[in-house]
């Protein structure tokens, strides 16, 4: 009888024991809860955006507070106590101010504290240092005379009192990279713009300026717009036998022309795969080369060619006197012998080679600090990306491949993914006046 009580209290303690862990693994949970920064920075200007995640999967979020600490002292962004266990995933998005939390420019420490509902209060700690610079840049444009055409570039020369985490150009709403130049004298900046075709006296540019803080500065760029021929406008009779031709060729590349017809699918290829094919070199013209690679001399012409069509003729396509679209013209056209050799315009690195709809066979030369050529139609490619190429290196032959009629060459520039007129880059004299002598000046200043 004793054994048999002894028994049940050795199984009721160890009932007790089993029990009590249990509510103490249960209960007093030991796992602190998670702290994300969405883009972790060390550099803090007069204002910052941040996106901070907590999560506690098990008791939830008691309490939170982010600040900004300097001299032993806690500057307080945000903080709050939750009244209840069921935040368990909490996202802030913080406008970070230090002048006006009282932060002054110098060392400090970004943190952010987060403790859970567990009865242990789990606290878990993220802290980065940070350099707080409220200071901006401030832009000198070195460059003076900016006197453009409609449609063509301009390059623009200037120097910031501070390392930048970007700067270049803004047009309109476009924005063209600058790139540093280390001259004998110093380091600038220089970026090319593409000067809109619909240019008028009043349209801003500026050079823009932004630091690793994200401090901003704005610099006027004054631009002297040339009155200039306007482009021209023109009517092309599409025939029955190109509507034929072009449809097969572009059914047989594109899975989604094959049940339409043969107007359907100019229509389409006019319109649809022409914006496909714009915003692919727009992201293949993204990134360049940060030095020059082109000799500074005049680009090459096609030889022996002549002209068929010119940058921003505007175009309207009649089949049987029914409209069937319209597009403007983006480089120009170059006619020679039948499958003419087609060689580099200057020098460059190719960053595309291969078919690319309304252009055909197509190859696309990098020639650094944001200048590209584009060389369309081609019937043969005899060049690879990444190949780097020399003025005058064979590219290809010409040919109609894509939206052309017949055997040419389509000839563009483009300024980091933006067509410009082809012509200034083939004048020697533009040249020098519009480059040359500008970076000449910057290497005296």
């Amino acid at each position: 009888m004793k054994r048999s009580v002894k028994t049940i209290q050795y199984v009721l303690i160890a009932v007790l024991l089993a029990a009590g862990a249990a509510f103490t693994f249960v209960y007093l949970e030991w796992e602190k809860p998670v702290i994300e920064v969405d883009r972790p920075f060390d550099t803090i200007g007069s204002a910052r955006s941040v996106a901070v995640v907590m999560k506690d999967a098990k008791s939830g979020i008691r309490s939170y507070e982010v600040a900004l600490v300097q001299g032993g002292k806690r500057f307080i962004v945000e903080g709050a106590d939750l009244p209840e266990k069921g935040f368990h995933d909490k996202r802030l998005q913080l406008e970070i101010s230090p002048g006006r939390l009282g932060v002054k420019d110098g060392e400090a420490v970004f943190s952010v504290r987060v403790t859970d509902f567990s009865p242990l209060r789990n606290t878990a700690v993220y802290e980065a240092k940070v350099k707080v610079d409220q200071v901006p840049p401030r832009i000198a444009v070195l460059s003076r005379a900016h006197n453009v055409n409609a449609g063509g570039t301009c390059l623009v020369v200037y120097r910031v009192t501070k390392e930048v985490a970007a700067s270049g150009v803004k047009c309109q709403d476009s924005f063209f990279p600058g790139y540093e130049v280390r001259g004998q004298k110093g380091s600038y900046f220089i970026a090319y713009f593409a000067v809109p075709r619909d240019m008028t006296p009043s349209t801003p540019v500026a050079v823009t300026a932004v630091d690793k803080g994200g401090n901003s500065a704005v610099a006027a760029v004054p631009v002297y717009l040339r009155k200039t021929a306007p482009f021209m406008s023109d009517t092309v009779a599409v025939s029955d036998s190109f509507l034929q031709q072009k449809a097969a060729e572009f059914q047989q590349a594109d899975s989604r022309l094959a049940n339409k017809s043969p107007q359907e699918i100019f229509s389409f290829v006019n319109s649809t795969v022409r914006q496909e094919n714009d915003a692919k070199i727009r992201s293949i013209c993204a990134r360049s080369a940060p030095e020059r690679i082109w000799d500074g001399d005049a680009f090459l012409r096609m030889k022996n060619a002549a002209p068929k069509a010119l940058f921003g003729d505007e175009r309207t396509y009649v089949y049987r006197g029914v409209p069937l679209g319209s597009s403007v013209h983006l480089g120009v056209d170059l006619a020679s012998l039948a499958q003419a050799a087609v060689e580099a315009a200057n020098a460059g690195k190719v960053v595309f080679a291969d078919f690319l709809g309304i252009y055909g066979n197509c190859v696309i030369l990098d020639h650094g600090q944001g200048v590209f050529s584009l060389y369309a139609h081609l019937s043969t490619i005899s060049v690879k990306p990444g190949e780097v190429v020399s003025k005058g290196g064979q590219l290809g032959t010409s040919g109609a491949t894509g939206f052309a009629g017949g055997d040419h060459l389509h000839f563009s520039m483009l300024v980091s993914g933006v067509f410009v007129d082809p012509k200034e880059w083939w004048d020697p004299h533009w040249i020098r006046d519009n480059v040359t002598s500008k970076l000449e000046s910057a290497e005296d200043l």
